[in-house]
């Protein structure tokens, strides 16, 4: 798939402003490359998929260029993308496309600021809508528009804009306006406001409201209790305020919309919906606590109805269970609930004396009547540094996850109905400052699931020679499988093994890893999707210059 027209006239008129204007800016620009190699493994589920099958190989690529000219507050750029083959977008199945991923113009008159082309934005923290890039999900729903800016004496900042959302190197149709007032006052010296007012609207085209038509005249036809008249215009609004007073600053946000179509299990149902989430965090020196409630009813919101799961999302709930980095403790995280979800969170950190650090969370997520649990997490760490030659951790998780909401499981390893399972996990990590350019890194975690994949143990070793080389080993194995689970993959003990190495020189860095990596569930920021069990080889590079 390639459209050289807008390519064409993008990447002459992004030369021909900067050549001109040459003498007075710079250029800067980056490289992200991402090449895999499949290797067919069929102990793990790597197989039966046309990369593994025949293709053997896939590439994703970005290639940014930008221009800033200081003296006339002008920006431009212009970022190509290049997917050959590519498992990114949906695990599973091959896309192959090249051309325009990006340009922008932005422009400083005074206090105005003018932006067109495609940009990332978001009104408050997201909730009615967020234009973000996500690569490592396949995410770049960036808005093709213009934007405008106006700061009125740097206290109150008015926001407008109006495009249409990225959908790779197409469009989609409906209509995205929003617009918002900011604000930044300080009263006395410790008392700070950051208030918010927002709003936007989508319109669908012809093309979509045709097929939302069709939708509900066919499931309204053996219940007519499901038929509504299709919106073509949805309107969604929230105000937010940070308070800042002393040690102590609370954030809290309110959203709502207006009715349209939804998908509620199979069907579309016509519903409004709200939003409210905030956070409340006390911190002095030694000493952090953060608490934070979220609930959201029937806040599906996309550029249309007919859209699922990642494509086309305009709005971003946040997350209020923790995002964990570690293999394990990160293998059952909660995804964000659109239809509903009342979630609690407490993190508390302290750092009693110096060298000594313990972290501990808990989080719980329920319906909206509090009856029905869906997922519980207990969390606690323990952190050492001696000096500068030695920094380890301890730590152990026990999550309760329901796998019938978030993978669409109910079952246990004997077919019995369970849609809970129960996860225990306990971790140990460690570096050892060798010399003033050489260190040492292990980590090792184990984890019981007796409900899924039975007991896992994980072990990393990671030697580092700064500035430039990392070398590092590691083994997840799955060393007491449940025997009778009809999953081949839960079924017998498997070792999922990576052997990763990377250089670094100057503004480059290349990264090369064998990997054996069984299938699970991804989440960035609370946006999750499952990916298929992987086995190759891994290439990147990056640069920037």
């Amino acid at each position: 798939m390639f459209n050289n027209k807008p390519l064409l006239f993008c990447v002459f008129l992004f030369f021909s402003i900067s050549t001109n204007l040459s003498a007075q800016g710079y250029f800067s620009g980056d490289l992200q490359l991402n090449a895999d190699f499949y290797v067919r493994d069929t102990l793990i589920g790597a197989a039966n998929t046309p990369h593994y099958d025949y293709l053997k190989s896939g590439a994703d690529a970005w290639i940014g260029l930008n221009y800033t000219n200081n003296d006339w507050k002008l920006s431009t750029g212009v970022r190509i993308d290049l997917f050959q083959n590519s498992n990114l977008h949906n695990p599973g199945t091959a896309f192959s496309g090249y051309g325009l991923g990006m340009f922008y113009i932005k422009k400083e008159i005074r206090d105005l600021e003018i932006t067109g082309g495609y940009f990332y934005d978001q009104l408050g923290t997201g909730i009615i809508f967020r234009a973000y890039e996500d690569r490592a999900l396949g995410i770049d729903n960036s808005i093709l528009g213009a934007r405008l800016k106006y700061n009125i004496k740097d206290k109150v900042q008015i926001k407008a804009f109006s495009g249409v959302q990225k959908n790779r190197f197409e469009l989609f149709k409906p209509l995205i306006k929003g617009a918002s007032i900011e604000g930044n006052f300080s009263i006395k010296d410790k008392v700070n406001l950051i208030p918010g007012v927002a709003a936007m609207n989508r319109t669908l085209d012809k093309e979509s409201i045709n097929i939302t038509a069709d939708a509900i005249l066919s499931q309204s036809a053996t219940d007519s209790n499901l038929f509504f008249s299709p919106k073509y215009n949805v309107y969604a609004f929230t105000v937010y305020n940070t308070l800042n007073v002393g040690k102590f600053s609370w954030y809290v946000e309110g959203a709502i919309k207006s009715r349209e179509g939804i998908k509620v299990s199979d069907y579309l149902e016509n519903k409004s919906g709200t939003c409210v989430y905030t956070t409340l965090t006390y911190a002095k020196k030694g000493l952090g606590i953060t608490a934070a409630f979220k609930r959201t009813e029937n806040f599906q919101l996309r550029t249309s109805p007919n859209e699922t799961l990642l494509r086309g999302m305009v709005s971003f709930i946040p997350p209020t269970a923790r995002q964990n980095s570690l293999r394990l403790p990160a293998r059952y995280n909660a995804a964000t609930q659109e239809q509903q979800e009342s979630a609690f969170a407490l993190d508390f950190s302290t750092t009693p004396k110096k060298g000594h650090n313990l972290v501990m969370s808990l989080s719980a997520i329920y319906d909206n009547k509090l009856k029905r649990n869906f997922f519980y997490e207990v969390f606690a760490e323990y952190e050492y540094k001696k000096g500068k030659k030695f920094n380890g951790a301890i730590g152990a998780q026990f999550v309760r996850f329901n796998q019938e909401l978030y993978l669409r499981e109910s079952r246990d390893i004997n077919g019995n109905y369970k849609p809970f399972v129960n996860i225990y996990t306990v971790f140990a990590e460690g570096s050892y400052k060798i010399t003033k350019k050489s260190s040492l890194r292990a980590e090792l975690q184990y984890q019981n699931c007796k409900n899924d994949f039975g007991q896992w143990i994980f072990g990393l070793l990671e030697y580092t020679l700064a500035p430039n080389f990392t070398i590092s080993i590691s083994d997840m194995w799955n060393f007491k499988a449940n025997p009778v689970n009809k999953d081949p993959q839960k079924s017998n003990p498997r070792h999922y093994y990576s052997f990763f190495s990377s250089y670094n020189f100057k503004q480059h860095r290349i990264t090369a890893a064998y990997v054996r990596q069984v299938s699970g569930i991804v989440c960035t920021g609370g946006v999750c999707r499952f990916e298929p069990a992987f086995s190759g080889v891994r290439l990147t590079l990056n640069t920037s210059f």
